[in-house]
């Protein structure tokens, strides 16, 4: 979250976080450019109008951040303005943002943007490459797993969890995002469910099940797949 509007900053960091997302704020252009090149986040909420830090005579506003993003990443972007004027939206649009949002925004409006630009973003990721990790090999075309050279036995429900998580080693999913991507909007119970069939899934894949290598628990927020993979 880039915004030097420190009240409508920590506004949207505690909702987004009270939705399970892991959320840093900055004030100013140099020092988001600073966090995108060092954490890579899956998204970025990004104020047009941003100050100079104090050390600069010129810095970086909105646009500035987005041309660069740009050129080297390809990090969504949803763009937050005071302005409605269409031509600024159109600029920011054509410039390659994927979404804006005029202040004062409505809070469940910014959350159903959000999720739909995750989803857009994991949705556009190429997922049918074999993943391979160090002791682990998943194969999402015939739907088989080995731990090392012997087959791993998972349910369909097991698969596409593990499937989900280690596509995307690094991010952090909810429950409820597990579930949305494992389940495809079937499920309507618990969201805890999740933890038992992620306990099932340690069962079978870790050598220690109370010490996760690869699915960890991030607390307050979800799990999260640690590994890099060896081939896609």
């Amino acid at each position: 979250m880039v915004d030097d509007d420190h009240e409508v900053a920590e506004k949207v960091r505690k909702l987004l976080t009270r939705e399970g997302y892991a959320v840093d704020c900055v004030g100013d252009g140099d020092a988001a450019l600073k966090r995108i090149v060092q954490f890579e986040p899956n998204l970025v909420i990004l104020d047009i109008t941003l100050p100079f830090a104090r050390d600069e005579k010129d810095g970086l506003d909105g646009i500035d951040i987005l041309r660069r993003v740009r050129e080297e990443y390809e990090t969504p972007v949803l763009m937050l303005s005071a302005t409605s004027v269409g031509a600024v939206k159109v600029m920011a649009l054509t410039m390659g943002a994927d979404d804006y949002l005029t202040k004062p925004f409505n809070p469940q409006e910014l959350l159903a943007r959000v999720g739909a630009i995750l989803r857009r973003a994991r949705n556009s990721i190429p997922g049918d490459g074999t993943l391979e990790f160090e002791g682990l090999r998943i194969e999402p075309q015939t739907r088989r797993v080995w731990k090392g050279e012997s087959p791993v036995d998972l349910t369909v429900i097991e698969f596409e969890l593990l499937y989900t998580l280690a596509r995307r080693p690094g991010l952090i999913f909810s429950r409820d995002q597990l579930i949305e991507n494992a389940w495809k909007h079937s499920y309507y119970g618990v969201p805890k469910v999740v933890d038992v069939h992620i306990g099932h899934i340690r069962r079978k894949i870790e050598d220690d099940p109370t010490a996760p290598r690869y699915i960890v628990t991030v607390r307050g927020l979800g799990y999260r797949f640690e590994g890099n993979a060896l081939k896609t």
